[in-house]
C-alpha cells in the first residue's frame, strides 16, 4: 500500500492524505503502544508494579573474587516474588494479560491465554523484604561471612516500585584446622575407619567456611564408609563442632561420630548370600517351586530357559562373602538395566545373623516383553527440492539366544520427487528431466553385551554394559532417468563407555561394495565428461576399519557450559594395498580383488561443540566441523559414498542441499546435485536460542559459515581446489532466524536463511545479502530437532 496515496475501498480515486500526518499518527500510535506494552496502563487504585530487585556487594575488607562470585548467586536466587518477564522496558506477557483480561475461572481456554501466554502483574505489595534480607543473612552466615548485615533501597516511580539489596560484608572467617577422630587403640572399629577417610578431605586449612563444603564433605565420609560395609550408616550420624571463639576470625572443626548412633549403623556387614529372581512379578513374594541353578555361589531362579545365568552374571557385582559396597550395589543396578531386558530392577538387603553382620541380597528383575514391532509414517521435504513419503518398520528382539542379545532388524522404504527443479531451461547438461528418487533399506544388527575376542578380556568395571555390534545391510537407489545403485554392507564393531561422558566405538572390520546399474545415456554422457565424477562412482570395494571417540557433558544435570567432541578416524584398503602392492600406484588401472577395484584412503572427520546456557534459561550452542579424506595408492577420488557435502536443514540453512562448493567452483550445467562434493570440508555455526512461549515456543537466531574442497587440482572444476591462505575467502556465509515448536517429545523446527555471502559469485559481487532481505532469496528449513 502507498502510504501517501492510500486508496480505500470504497473511494474509487486515490486520497491524497498529508504524509506529515501519518509520521504524527505512527509516532502517537508507537507512544500508545510502548506504553500499553510496559504493562503499567491498568493498574488498580493504590497498586504499584513490583520492576525487579539487584543485589550489590559491599565490604570494607578484601573479599575474594571467588567467593563473591559464589555468594552473589546465592543471595540473588532468594529474592522473591520474582518480576514479570520484561524485554527493554516492554513486557509483552504482562500487557497481553491486560488485553485478554483476568478470567473469571481457573480452568478452560481463556485462563490459558492469561496466565500461560500472558502472565499476572506482580504487585509490590506481595514482596515481603524482611523475608528476603533474614534468608539473605543466612546465606552469608552459611559462606563464612557472620555478623553481615543487609541494606533495603526502594526506588520509587509513579507506577513501579523497584529494590536494591546492599550486603554488607563482613570479614570472613577461614578454617584454621579440621580435626579427624584419633583412630588409636582406645576407639571402635567405625572412628578409626573415619579417621582413615582424613587424607581424602576436601576442608582445607585457610579455607573461607562453607557450609556446603561441610555438606559435601559429610557425604564424602558417608560414601566412603558404605563401600566399607557400613550397610545403615547415613551421613545425618556425622557432626561438625565448630570453634569460632578466637578473635582472629577462624574457625576449628571437629568430625565427630553423632552420639546415639544406632549399633548397627557403627558396624561394617558382609553379604552372606545372593538370590537373583530372574522372572520376578512385582507384588508377589512366592517361594520358587523349582530348585535354582547355583553357579559361583549364586542362586538362580527360576531356571536358564529364558536367560543363561553366565551371560547374566558379568552385570552382578554384588558377590557372597565380600564386603557391602555400596558402588558395587550401584553398578549392579546399572549393568543389568542397560542389557536392555528388564523393565523394573532393585536389589532388596536384609538382614542376616545380626551378631556376625551379614547381609542377604535378592535381585528382583522384572522383564520386560521379549519382541517388539514399530512402524513409522513419514514424509520427507528436503531443502533441496525433494519431497515424499517414507515408512520405516523395526523388529526387535531383545533376547535372541537367551543371553541378553538384541536382534533389530530394520527395513526402510521411500520415494522423493523433485518438486522444484535446480535445472534452468538453458541448460545444456542434458538432465532437464524431473529426478525422481526411489530408494529400499534393509539393516540387521545384532548387538551382544559383551565383547566377542579371540583372546578373553576382563570384565570391566563400567556401569555401562560393553558390546559388540554385528551388522548387514543392503541399500538400494533408483534415481530415475539417471541410474541405480546396489549398495551392500558387512562390520563389526565395539562400543563402551569407560564413563558417563566417554564413548568408544571400534569397527575393525567394515567392508562396503557399491555397484551402479542401469545407466542413463545423459548419466554417461556427465560421466564422460567429468572424469573426477566417473572416479567416484566407480564401482569398488571399501575394506577398512574406523574408530570414533566421543565426549559429551550434555548428560551431566545442572551444568552451566557443555561440551562435545566427536572424532573419526576411517581407513580403507591398507592391509590390502601391503597385500597386494597398491601403495603408490596413483594411475593406470586399478589392483582389483575378487574382480573389483578397492578404494585407499584415510578420512578424518572432527566434530566440536560448546553450549552455554544463560540465567535467562536462553542457550548459546556453537559448533565447528572439520573433514580430510586423502585418497591415495590405489584410488584418485575418495568414494562418492564417503565425500562430503555441504548446505541444507543441519548445515548453512541459508544455502540449499549440495548448491555450494567445492571452493569457488560453480557449476554452469546445473548437475550439481551429484557434482557438488569434495574431500575437504570446514563449517562453523553459531546458535543463540530462547524462550518465547515456554515451555512450548522458542526462538532463534543463528549464523552459518562453511565450504567443501578438494584436495588436489582438477581441470573440470577451477577454483575447487584447497588453500591454506584463502580458504576464509572462500566461506560461503548466512544468517537467519527460526522458530521451534516444543511437543515435549518431539522437537519441530522452521528456520528461516537468509544468504549474506555465495562464494561461487565473481569477485565484487560475493556479497549476497540485501536489506531487507527479499522473500525469494530466504530458503525455509524444515526439520525435527535441533540442528546440533
Amino acid at each position: 500500500m502507498d502510504f501517501k496515496y492510500p486508496a480505500y475501498f470504497f473511494l474509487r480515486k486515490p486520497y491524497r492524505f498529508p504524509a506529515f500526518l501519518l509520521q504524527l499518527v505512527a509516532v502517537f500510535g508507537c507512544v500508545f503502544l510502548l506504553n500499553s506494552c510496559t504493562g503499567t496502563g491498568k493498574l488498580p487504585a493504590g497498586k504499584k508494579l513490583y520492576t525487579g530487585a539487584t543485589v550489590k556487594l559491599k565490604s570494607e575488607n578484601p573479599v575474594p573474587r571467588r567467593a563473591e562470585k559464589r555468594l552473589l548467586p546465592q543471595l540473588e536466587a532468594v529474592i522473591s516474588p520474582q518480576p514479570n518477564m520484561s524485554f527493554l522496558g516492554i513486557r509483552p506477557k504482562l500487557a497481553f494479560h491486560n488485553l485478554v483480561g483476568e478470567p473469571k475461572r481457573k480452568k478452560g481456554f481463556s485462563n490459558f491465554l492469561a496466565h500461560s501466554i500472558g502472565e499476572h502483574p506482580i504487585y509490590y505489595d506481595s514482596v515481603n523484604n524482611r523475608k528476603v534480607t533474614d534468608l539473605m543473612v543466612n546465606r552469608m552466615n552459611n559462606n563464612g561471612f557472620f555478623n553481615s548485615r543487609i541494606e533495603v533501597k526502594e526506588t520509587k516511580r509513579k507506577k513501579s516500585v523497584s529494590v536494591v539489596y546492599t550486603a554488607v560484608l563482613s570479614k570472613p572467617y577461614r578454617i584454621s584446622e579440621v580435626i579427624f577422630p584419633t583412630g588409636d587403640s582406645s576407639q571402635t572399629q567405625i572412628h578409626k575407619d573415619i579417621a582413615a577417610t582424613a587424607p581424602g578431605t576436601r576442608l582445607k586449612p585457610g579455607q573461607i567456611y562453607n557450609l556446603n563444603r561441610l555438606i559435601e564433605e559429610r557425604q564424602r565420609i558417608d560414601s566412603v564408609l558404605k563401600n566399607s560395609g557400613y550397610y545403615y550408616f547415613g551421613p545425618d550420624f556425622l557432626l561438625f563442632k565448630a570453634d569460632s571463639s578466637y578473635k582472629d576470625h577462624t574457625v576449628k572443626l571437629y568430625v565427630q561420630l553423632k552420639p546415639g548412633t544406632p549399633e548397627k549403623a557403627r558396624r561394617p556387614y558382609t553379604v552372606k548370600s545372593v538370590i537373583i529372581y530372574s522372572d520376578y512379578t512385582i507384588g508377589y513374594d512366592t517361594i520358587p517351586m523349582k530348585p535354582p541353578v547355583v553357579i559361583r555361589g549364586y542362586r538362580y531362579y527360576p531356571d536358564e530357559n529364558s536367560l543363561r545365568a553366565r551371560h547374566l552374571l558379568p552385570s552382578v557385582f554384588i558377590e557372597p562373602g565380600k564386603l557391602y559396597a555400596r558402588q558395587d550395589h550401584a553398578l549392579t543396578l546399572s549393568r543389568i538395566m542397560g542389557l536392555g531386558l528388564f523393565k523394573f530392577v532393585d536389589v532388596n538387603f536384609t538382614e542376616g545373623d545380626s551378631t556376625k553382620g551379614e547381609l542377604n541380597a535378592a535381585l528382583r528383575l522384572v522383564p520386560m516383553l521379549n519382541q517388539s514391532f514399530r512402524v513409522e509414517l513419514e514424509t520427507t521435504a528436503k531443502t533441496n527440492g525433494f519431497a515424499g513419503p517414507g515408512i520405516n518398520f523395526s523388529y526387535r528382539h531383545r533376547n535372541l539366544m537367551k543371553g541378553a542379545e538384541a536382534f533389530v532388524l530394520t527395513l526402510h522404504a521411500g520415494q522423493e520427487s523433485q518438486i522444484s527443479k535446480r535445472n534452468t531451461s538453458g541448460s545444456d547438461s542434458g538432465l532437464n528431466q524431473a529426478l525422481n528418487s526411489i530408494e529400499l533399506g534393509l539393516t540387521a544388527d545384532l548387538f551382544v553385551p559383551r565383547f566377542i575376542t579371540p583372546f578373553k578380556i576382563q570384565n570391566l568395571r563400567s556401569e555401562f554394559v560393553p558390546k559388540t555390534r554385528f551388522r548387514l545391510g543392503y541399500d538400494y537407489q533408483n534415481r530415475t532417468n539417471y541410474y541405480k545403485l546396489n549398495g551392500y554392507l558387512a562390520s563389526y564393531s565395539y562400543i563402551w563407555k569407560p564413563r558417563k561422558t566417554v564413548t568408544h566405538e571400534v569397527t575393525p572390520i567394515n567392508l562396503q561394495l557399491t555397484k551402479l546399474m542401469n545407466q542413463s545415456p545423459e548419466f554417461e554422457a556427465l560421466l564422460a565428461r567429468n572424469r573426477y565424477l566417473a572416479q567416484s562412482f566407480q564401482e569398488q570395494f571399501i575394506i577398512g576399519s574406523l574408530y570414533s571417540y566421543t565426549y559429551n557433558t550434555q548428560l551431566i544435570p545442572g551444568r552451566n557450559d557443555n561440551y562435545y567432541f566427536n572424532g573419526i578416524i576411517e581407513g580403507s584398503g591398507n592391509m590390502i594395498g601391503l597385500l597386494t602392492g597398491g601403495f603408490g600406484k596413483s594411475d593406470g588401472e586399478p589392483i582389483e580383488l575378487m574382480g573389483q577395484p578397492y578404494s585407499q584412503y584415510t578420512k578424518l572427520d572432527l566434530d566440536f561443540r560448546y553450549y552455554h546456557t544463560f540465567a535467562s534459561k536462553s542457550t548459546l550452542a556453537t559448533r565447528v566441523i572439520t573433514g580430510l579424506g586423502l585418497p591415495y595408492g590405489n584410488s584418485n577420488t575418495l568414494p562418492y559414498i564417503k565425500q562430503y557435502f555441504i548446505g541444507g536443514t543441519n548445515s548453512i540453512r541459508a544455502f540449499r542441499a549440495r548448491s555450494v562448493g567445492p571452493g569457488v567452483f560453480r557449476d554452469t550445467t546445473n548437475t550439481g546435485f551429484f557434482d557438488q562434493s569434495g574431500d575437504i570440508k570446514f563449517e562453523a555455526n553459531v546458535e543463540y536460542r530462547f524462550k518465547l512461549i515456554a515451555p512450548y515456543l522458542e526462538g532463534a537466531l543463528f549464523v552459518d559459515a562453511g565450504n567443501i574442497w578438494l584436495s588436489s587440482a582438477t581441470p573440470e572444476k577451477p577454483g575447487a581446489e584447497f588453500h591454506f591462505n584463502n580458504f576464509f575467502n572462500q566461506l560461503a556465509i548466512g544468517t537467519g532466524f527460526g522458530f521451534r515448536i516444543n511437543a515435549q517429545v518431539v522437537v519441530f523446527r522452521f528456520d528461516f536463511g537468509i544468504p549474506v555471502r555465495a562464494p561461487y559469485e565473481k569477485l565484487g559481487d560475493q556479497t549476497v545479502l540485501k536489506i531487507p532481505p527479499p522473500t525469494k532469496d530466504m530458503v525455509i528449513n524444515i526439520a525435527i530437532g535441533y540442528p546440533f
